[in-house]
């Protein structure tokens, strides 16, 4: 997959928007995280302050953590019979990868000309006339909250303004299409869940800033972690043994493979979604750098709740997981979506450090792309060969 590089500014991507004349389509990757989520609803919110007609939209399947979260019923959920908009202006944010895209494609396409990316990952192949990309924030937030400033600044204060900074005010909680803390609430959402809630090697300076900015504006950081990660099913727990049941130690214990078949899902009882996380684990071991999670996908209407009603258009909202929202498609028919035997997610993890495996690298050989210590992809092939191919990855990377 290219590189991923602006052409553009995000002062002029705020002009961009300004100047919008018309409905504003935003979205963001299928199966949302906590940063695309927190993205889409914070400018949903700060455009809709402005008086700017919007369509936020995302992707199924989604997980239910996020329904629970400010902002999540002013979205719209994709169905078969939502109807879209001609919009003036689109806005993708958090990725740039028509193979995170494809549910949406038909819909993108034909409009890249009135196309806005505002993405941190490093590679995409969307050729958007508008890219503002910056590889070093911590989260898509992080430019979302810059590109409010800028937008607050050209309006006197009209979109979030310093109004509850200082005092952790929640005046304007219900205001002008969500309000203050209701950004507040999703920018944090998006740095949190982007940076590990600041564990992660992206998180930087400034994502402290911000964050303490946040807080200064009435958001509950507990609240939010406890809803996000603190709502699971017993499904997930049953999902989790099996994947440490498949758990293979690689280059002399440095690596971690694991591995989750469509009967290990029918089984459990889980969701796709609800691997968010599992990754993590082994990475508790010591010698343990870099771990891989490979996914056999399922049907996109195994047992995941929409969460907007197909009859009405009611929105809703969802998330999934962090940092590898530029997987790619590879070694099958390209743009195939996941389900239906469409073949397996690879999802990378690596520790920093002098000796730091990049990720990102190892994503590319199949197509995908990411962060360096973040990064996936996407295979149409069957589960075991794909586990085969990436074992075979990790081995020589660090043989090289």
């Amino acid at each position: 997959m290219p590189e991923h590089q602006s052409n553009t500014t995000l002062a002029a991507a705020a002009d961009l928007i300004r100047k919008a004349d018309g409905t504003i389509f935003i979205t963001t990757h299928a199966k949302p995280d906590g940063d695309a989520f927190g993205s889409v609803v914070a400018l949903t919110c700060a455009l809709q302050k402005l008086g700017k007609q919007t369509f936020p939209c995302f992707a199924p399947p989604v997980p239910a953590q996020l329904a629970d979260l400010p902002g999540h019923d002013l979205t719209h959920t994709l169905h078969d019979n939502l109807t879209i908009p001609d919009c003036a202006l689109y806005i993708i944010v958090d990725t740039g990868a028509w193979s995170q895209l494809e549910p949406l494609r038909n819909i993108l396409e034909p409009n890249l000309a009135n196309t806005l990316i505002i993405d941190h990952h490093l590679s995409g192949d969307i050729p958007a006339a508008h890219k503002v990309i910056d590889a070093n924030a911590g989260a898509c937030a992080e430019i979302i909250a810059e590109l409010l400033d800028l937008l607050d600044q050209s309006s006197g204060g009209a979109v979030w303004g310093d109004s509850g900074a200082s005092s952790g005010s929640n005046s304007g909680a219900n205001s002008g299409g969500g309000g203050d803390t209701t950004i507040a609430q999703a920018l944090f959402v998006g740095i949190g869940s982007d940076t590990g809630w600041f564990r992660f090697s992206n998180t930087r300076p400034q994502t402290h800033r911000l964050a303490a900015r946040l807080l200064e504006m009435g958001v509950d950081h507990a609240d939010l972690y406890a809803r996000l990660h603190q709502t699971e099913r017993p499904a997930k727990l049953a999902l989790l043994t099996r994947a440490l049941d498949s758990l293979t130690l690689l280059a002399n214990d440095r690596a971690a493979i694991m591995s989750l078949t469509q009967q290990d899902f029918k089984d459990t009882g889980a969701r796709e979604e609800e691997t968010e996380r599992l990754i993590d684990i082994p990475q508790q071991v010591k010698t343990i750098q870099v771990v891989a999670l490979v996914t056999e996908s399922t049907t996109v209407t195994q047992e995941v709740p929409l969460l907007c009603d197909p009859a009405t258009a009611t929105p809703g909202a969802g998330a999934e997981t962090t940092g590898e929202t530029a997987g790619g498609t590879a070694g099958g028919t390209p743009g195939k979506t996941p389900g239906a035997g469409a073949g397996v997610r690879i999802s990378f993890r690596s520790k920093p450090g002098p000796n730091a495996i990049n990720v990102a690298d190892l994503a590319a050989q199949f197509g995908g792309g990411g962060h360096a210590r973040a990064a996936g992809a996407k295979l149409t092939v069957p589960i075991n060969e794909a586990v085969h191919r990436v074992s075979q990855a990790i081995q020589a990377a660090f043989n090289g």
